[in-house]
């Protein structure tokens, strides 16, 4: 089924997009509170650094999907396509994560070989953001993005917290036909499910739609003599750095921690295995019922017509700073972690970790509760005012390719982190993970207080660039 031209906001389309980027968000999130846990049962000598390459090899391929999902959409011209083989590509994904129990060696690498699979499926995200960019009047602009922002933004918070759901079944599980079903197997299955809802409401509930038209259908009508060309000018290559940087440093400091968010909670708290799974996932479920509110008012109430995107962006940017600076582990804290004994998972593995000897612990519940705040409350904010805004810097336009940049930078930052801040996190320690972190956010406030003036949308910016006549 071809797109068509519309004068009217796509709505139902758009919700479907929404609900799209739901699951494909889920793909990556729901995976994190059970997956170091899940290792560590099938190879208990694994190191963090060594996850850290199963996490970032995810986004390796989500980074490589997604400019070419961008391309092939616009070469198309519709999206319909791109988005059907991408549940087909997470679906394979899935399937083979579930195969990890019947391999009696190499899961590691089985379970790179999964994760790498999976995200390269989900690197046709960016062409949800393209379209209800698209698909929507300038007046709806920022209701309709905030749908599909929203889906991703809630799929990125549930997901861990949807890992409730599963903990009943213990680590041991239910075999069923003999598949085993159990707390670390139960995502791929749960996934594999989406996978299938994905490709039913694409297929059958998708109508594409479009506002704007494309350059090509321009030139035809100027040869019908329906209509005189316009070449739109180029947007704000700054405002969109930022805005891609900006992105970028949001997955960076979400992927940090997800991929130790789990050991973190074991070594610092004394969290047993599957405690970490649980504690993770609640933490995830508050997080994401807040989130969830405030996307439902934000799209169902006129608060949206209040928000002031760069004063919002820049307050959401400083709560994550705040919180990194007061769990940063203090040398003058007087308590240590607990040392690894008598074959626990809890505690500090010191035949591991050397830094364990003298790591000072972090108060707890700043930890949860900046935690909360952090991607509750500040992350919800930002995916609502800079996705937005970076949609209206772009201007009328197909924005296929320039989402797919948006999304690579988040596929970038997803798959450093794990790499970085995983190797940091087994040589130094959390305390070096954290000061990249907050020197980050610094950099990055500085950034947005400095270039204020330049983060604004096509039509100002244009509107800037031409000077009155004499």
């Amino acid at each position: 089924m071809l797109p068509t031209p519309s004068e009217r906001t796509a709505w139902t389309s758009i919700y479907v997009a929404g609900a799209c980027a739901f699951i494909q968000a889920t793909q990556f999130a729901i995976f994190f509170a059970s997956m170091w846990p899940y290792i560590l049962t099938l190879k208990p000598d694994v190191k963090q650094g060594s996850f850290g390459v199963v996490v970032a090899l995810y986004s390796v391929s989500q980074c490589i999907c997604s400019v070419g999902f961008g391309w092939w959409s616009n070469k198309l011209g519709q999206v319909r396509l791109p988005l059907l083989v991408g549940f087909v590509i997470m679906a394979f994904g899935n399937l083979t994560y579930l195969s990890l129990q019947y391999w009696s060696d190499h899961h590691l690498y089985v379970m790179m070989v999964a994760r790498f699979v999976a995200g390269g499926g989900t690197g046709n995200m960016s062409l949800l953001r393209a379209y209800a960019a698209t698909a929507s009047t300038l007046k709806d602009r920022s209701r309709a993005i905030a749908f599909v922002s929203g889906g991703i933004a809630l799929g990125t918070m549930i997901g861990p917290g949807l890992q409730l759901l599963f903990a009943p079944l213990g680590a041991d599980g239910i075999t069923i036909l003999g598949l085993t079903i159990s707390i670390y197997t139960s995502p791929a299955l749960f996934c594999l499910m989406l996978n299938g809802l994905g490709l039913l409401i694409v297929q059958f509930a998708f109508e594409e739609k479009y506002i704007i038209k494309h350059e090509k259908e321009s030139k035809e009508d100027f040869e019908k003599g329906e209509q005189k060309p316009k070449k739109l000018a180029s947007p704000d290559l700054i405002a969109i750095l930022l805005c891609v940087f900006t992105r970028f440093l949001q997955i960076f400091l979400n992927t940090t921690t997800e991929s130790i968010g789990s050991a973190f909670l074991m070594m610092m708290f004394s969290y047993e295995k599957e405690e970490a799974v649980t504690i993770n996932a609640g933490i995830h479920t508050i997080a994401g019922t807040i989130a969830a509110t405030m996307f439902i008012c934000f799209i169902f109430t006129k608060i949206r017509e209040y928000v002031r995107i760069r004063v919002c962006t820049l307050i959401s940017l400083i709560i994550p700073l705040i919180w990194l600076i007061a769990t940063y582990p203090y040398s003058f804290y007087s308590e240590y972690v607990k040392i690894q004994a008598n074959g626990s998972n809890a505690d500090c593995d010191l035949n591991k970790y050397s830094w364990c000897a003298d790591q000072p612990t972090v108060p707890k519940y700043v930890y949860i509760i900046g935690y909360v705040l952090v991607f509750g409350v500040a992350y919800t904010i930002i995916n609502i005012t800079v996705t937005t805004l970076y949609s209206k810097v772009v201007g009328p336009r197909p924005q296929g390719t320039y989402q797919g940049v948006y999304q690579t930078a988040g596929s970038f930052g997803r798959m450093l982190a794990p790499l970085l801040m995983s190797y940091t996190y087994t040589v130094f320690g959390p305390s070096v993970p954290w000061l990249i972190l907050i020197i980050s956010y610094i950099l990055l406030i500085a950034l947005w207080i400095v270039l204020r003036e330049r983060m604004v949308p096509f039509d100002k910016y244009e509107a800037k660039k031409i000077k009155p006549s004499n």
